[in-house]
This record gives C-alpha cells, structure tokens and sequence, in this order.
C-alpha cells in the first residue's frame, strides 16, 4: 500500500511541479539515469550494495526497482531540472536540498524495511552518492558526452572503494 502512495506522490508532484512542457529536453537524461540504475544492478547482482525488499504489492527487487526507474525517476528530471536556478548558490542550496529529501526518504525506507542496506553500504553513502549524482544529472543535461566519460570513471572508482569484488560479477 505504502508503494501505491508513493508512485501517486511522485506522479502527483511531477504534474504540479514538473517541467512537462519540455519533457523531450530531458528524455536523455531521464534514459541515462534509467541506465546508471540498471548498470548499477548489473554489477552487482551477486553484490548488492543495497536492496528493495519485498512486500504485499511488489514481491521482489527487480519489480520495485521498474518501479523507481520508470516512474520515480521520471518525475525527479523533471521537477529536479525543470526548476534547476540560476546562480550559483541558489544552485548549490539546490542540489543540497534535492540530496537532504532523497536521502530522507531513503532514511524512511530503510526505517521501515522497504530498503535494506548490504556490504558496508549505509545511509551516509546514499547521502554522498546524491551529493555527486544530483550534479552529475545537471552535467548531463548540459555536456552529455562529458558525463558519459565522467560517469565510467566514477563507476570504477565506486567499485573500487566499495570493494565489490570483479569475480562476483555475473
């Protein structure tokens, strides 16, 4: 039930506060984050670093992940990018905020054991990783080549630091 409130949150918060009219300008954004996420659960399917976990609506991570990629990510490029300032501290203030409310909601979630935490990842890294990938979204939008190159390099040294191991690859 909680799920269904949330996908109807998102969209509802998307078609109040979304940037719609120019959704076109944001489809490759919205594709490459729809990427990272997948890229991310290919690398470590056999090392997860974090997991959503089951519930009455949705049985399994695969599904609930579809969810989040299809319909939530959607909606955060689009208020997220939508409504990016200009200047550089209203920008700053922005991505602050953006990273301060996803890493609350995924704090909440974790709480209520919707997401569960593996291999040394913990909320402090989530807070971290929207600090960086809220950014890089932006960067995205303006220089898309650029971000592919930088998106590789942080992919490695994720992997890296996060010690997920190449011969638990799939």
């Amino acid at each position: 039930m909680f799920m269904i409130i949330r996908v109807i949150l998102w969209i509802f918060a998307a078609w109040r506060w979304g940037d719609w009219r120019h959704w076109k300008k944001y489809q490759s954004t919205i594709l490459f984050f729809i990427l990272l996420d997948l890229l991310y659960n290919f690398l470590t399917y056999n090392h997860t670093l974090w997991q959503y976990e089951p519930t009455s609506l949705i049985p399994n991570h695969t599904l609930n992940n579809m969810i989040v990629m299809f319909i939530f990510y959607p909606c955060i490029v689009l208020i997220y990018l939508g409504r990016y300032p200009s200047g550089k501290v209203k920008q700053g203030a922005w991505i602050i905020f953006w990273a301060s409310f996803l890493s609350l909601i995924e704090f909440i979630n974790n709480k209520v054991g919707l997401i569960t935490f593996h291999n040394g990842w913990n909320i402090k890294w989530s807070i971290f990783f929207y600090l960086y990938s809220l950014p890089i979204l932006r960067l995205h939008y303006k220089r898309p080549l650029a971000t592919y190159l930088l998106a590789v390099v942080i992919t490695i040294g994720l992997l890296w630091i996060l010690k997920v191991p190449i011969s638990k690859m799939k």
